[in-house]
C-alpha cells in the first residue's frame, strides 16, 4: 500500500471529489494499491474491499475512528469511538457455493461494480432485486421468474454479504437504550479524506503567502513541520 500523504492526498481529493461514490472509492483504492488494476480491485468482494479502505484509513489518520449519532428513543448525542483494525476482523464473504437445494444457482458475494449498478434503482427494492439478480448471474427479469425461490435466494444473499456490512453497537448514557448503527466505511473515509485535504490545502495557503513557497514544496513537508512553521507565523 502506498501512503497518501501530502501531495498524494490532494490528489486522491481532487480525483474523487467529482466522482459518485464507489468510483470515489475506487480512486482511492487504486492511489493506495497502484499495483492492482481498477476493475479488479471493483470486482472484489465487499467485505474484502471494507477491508483495504479500514487499512488505508488508519494509515492515514491512525487507530482511532470518531463519530456521533442520535439516540432514537430520547435524542441524546451518542459518541462513537472505534478502532479500524477491529472493524476489519471477520469482514469477509461467507463462501458461496452451488446450493443445490436453492433451485442450483451459484452465487457471488456484491462487490462495487453491483452497487453501481444499483445506484440508479428508482426505489429501495428495485435495488435489491439488482443485486440479487447480478450475484446470480441473471437479469432483472429473470429474476422476477423464479416465483417463490426468489425469496430463498433473497435469504442466503443476506448471509452471503453479512460481513460485507459493519454494525457499531452503542448504548445512550441518558435513556440507556442501545442501538445497532450501520458504519458506512466507504463515506466516512471519503469525507475524511476531503476534511484532510481542505486542511491542508489552508496550511499551504497561509505558508505560501508568507514564504512564497511552491503547493509542491509545502505538501512534501511532514505535518509536525508544517505546524512549526505555523506556530511561528501564529496561526
Amino acid at each position: 500500500m502506498c501512503a497518501l500523504g501530502g501531495q498524494q492526498l490532494l490528489t486522491a481529493w481532487d480525483r474523487s471529489r467529482a466522482l459518485p461514490e464507489q468510483e470515489a472509492v475506487l480512486s482511492l483504492l487504486a492511489l493506495a494499491w497502484p499495483e492492482r488494476s481498477t476493475d479488479e480491485l471493483a470486482r472484489l468482494p465487499l467485505g474484502e474491499r471494507n477491508v483495504l479502505l479500514l487499512e488505508l484509513r488508519e494509515a492515514l489518520f491512525g487507530s482511532r475512528m470518531e463519530g456521533f449519532a442520535v439516540c432514537p428513543e430520547c435524542g441524546a448525542e451518542l459518541e462513537l469511538t472505534v478502532d479500524p483494525r477491529a472493524l476489519a476482523r471477520g469482514l469477509r464473504p461467507e463462501p458461496a457455493e452451488a446450493q443445490e437445494d436453492i433451485v442450483g444457482y451459484r452465487m457471488r458475494p456484491m462487490n462495487s461494480l453491483d452497487l453501481m449498478a444499483s445506484g440508479h434503482a428508482g426505489s429501495e427494492e428495485e435495488a435489491r432485486g439488482i443485486l440479487l439478480a447480478r450475484s446470480l448471474g441473471l437479469e432483472a427479469h429473470e429474476l422476477a421468474q423464479l416465483g417463490e425461490s426468489a425469496d430463498a435466494l433473497a435469504k442466503r444473499f443476506e448471509r452471503v454479504n453479512a460481513s460485507a456490512e459493519i454494525r457499531v453497537r452503542l448504548q445512550c448514557a441518558v435513556c440507556r437504550n442501545q442501538t445497532v448503527l450501520d458504519l458506512d466505511v466507504a463515506r466516512y473515509l471519503l469525507r475524511e479524506v476531503a476534511a484532510a485535504a481542505r486542511q491542508l490545502m489552508a496550511e499551504i495557503h497561509e505558508l505560501a503567502s508568507a514564504y512564497g513557497w511552491g503547493e509542491a514544496a509545502i505538501a512534501s513537508m511532514s505535518a509536525a513541520r508544517r505546524a512549526a512553521y505555523l506556530e511561528m507565523l501564529g496561526v
